[in-house]
């Protein structure tokens, strides 16, 4: 027991330094683009590394799915923190758009390797303490890094008169530490009991009708959640505050997510699946202060932190009650997938609902959130008489 909590522990540290080191570039990547005299259509041209992302956590999910194997697991992992401390510093030498684009998907191609078997890891190892508090104690840590490193790469650029290539380099640091934790943990833990069984197998079948059931619930819930670039292209249009200012809305967002994690993972382990109900219900509820005022898109931000916490945590937490432990790679990189898709579709979606008028946005989130409520539902019923959460 003791084993394994000092494994979930490495692992959340894992993640806080990954963070550091991913999102201290991402604040920045944008403004060296423009350094470089890159235009902003290519920037957005990036938004493609999202797509290669989610793409690749299918792919991990049928890798780990078919091997069925500890070591394969891990080496997913490991690969995937690996890539990251490669592609983060080597933006530093990137001085064509096209270097740029092609780390950034090389990044995104080791977070999707990694995260299904991650999950599958942390699912297995916060066992004991709960996994509703465990994966809420992972997304704290996890924010705890996406606000420290934009904050060191300010302090960076601050000090050295806009060294965007010093910035580039000494984020590499954390990166190589999580790998380092990474590879401490597999050695502390070696053998995962969800792949103990033997023998190689690829197809969808033992995932159950419950799991498909929950995705579609999921894909109607993302559809709702609003994308940021939407959010603050709405800010902005209606100059409802400066420039400067803009970013403060994410930066409360991501701060109730952090606050917000470890109280709805404790939810979970309290009253199960249905505690997933939370996100529809306070998205429905977001939809009401939509409005080009301060006062209630901040409010607003409050409540999309707030559904993050729960998507990242309980919302996760989940898809592995609802299937076998011997299932749960290829559940992850099905959800994986099936998660990013809704939420790029949603985006479209509600960029073109928001040019239209603001009351469709908030028709398009109701509608949606509601049918994910009546499916979410149907679902728990549907469980309790069928015992799918006695696995």
């Amino acid at each position: 027991m003791k084993k394994l909590i000092l494994v979930f522990i490495l692992l959340g540290l894992v993640s806080l330094f990954a963070d550091i080191t991913y999102e201290g570039a991402t604040s920045v990547r944008g403004s060296y683009l423009y350094l470089i005299g890159t235009s902003a259509m290519i920037a957005g041209v990036l938004k493609i590394g999202e797509i290669i992302n989610y793409l690749t956590r299918f792919l991990s999910g049928l890798i780990g799915d078919y091997y069925r194997s500890s070591k394969v697991l891990w080496m997913l992992v490991i690969l995937g923190y690996g890539i990251n401390v490669i592609a983060i510093p080597l933006l530093a030498f990137a001085k064509k758009w096209e270097l740029v684009l092609a780390l950034v998907v090389l990044e995104r191609i080791g977070k999707g390797l990694r995260a299904p078997a991650r999950d599958v890891i942390l699912s297995e190892v916060t066992e004991g303490i709960g996994k509703g508090l465990g994966f809420g104690i992972h997304e704290f840590l996890d924010q705890v890094g996406a606000f420290t490193g934009p904050l060191i790469a300010s302090l960076i650029l601050l000090n050295t008169s806009g060294n965007y290539e010093l910035v580039f380099i000494i984020l590499g640091i954390p990166g190589l530490i999580a790998v380092g934790l990474v590879l401490t943990s597999m050695m502390l833990y070696p053998s995962l009991k969800a792949v103990s069984s033997q023998g190689r197998r690829l197809g969808f079948k033992g995932l159950g009708n419950p799991f498909y059931m929950y995705v579609a619930g999921l894909m109607l819930m993302s559809l709702g959640f609003l994308s940021w670039d939407v959010f603050s292209y709405s800010v902005k249009s209606n100059s409802v505050v400066s420039d400067e200012s803009i970013p403060l809305f994410y930066t409360v967002a991501m701060l109730v997510d952090g606050l917000a994690a470890i109280p709805v993972g404790i939810m979970y382990d309290r009253i199960g699946f249905s505690s997933i109900l939370v996100a529809p219900c306070a998205l429905i509820l977001s939809a009401y202060f939509l409005e080009p005022r301060a006062e209630s898109l901040l409010i607003y931000a409050v409540i999309w932190g707030f559904v993050m916490g729960v998507f990242e945590t309980n919302v996760r937490v989940a898809v592995s009650d609802l299937v076998e432990a011997s299932r749960r790679s290829l559940a992850y990189g099905v959800f994986g997938l099936f998660y990013g898709l809704s939420l790029m579709l949603g985006g479209v979606a509600q960029g073109f609902t928001y040019m239209l008028g603001l009351q469709y946005l908030r028709a398009l989130i109701m509608v949606s959130e509601i049918g994910s409520i009546i499916i979410v539902v149907y679902l728990i019923i549907y469980s309790r008489r069928n015992r799918v959460f006695d696995n």
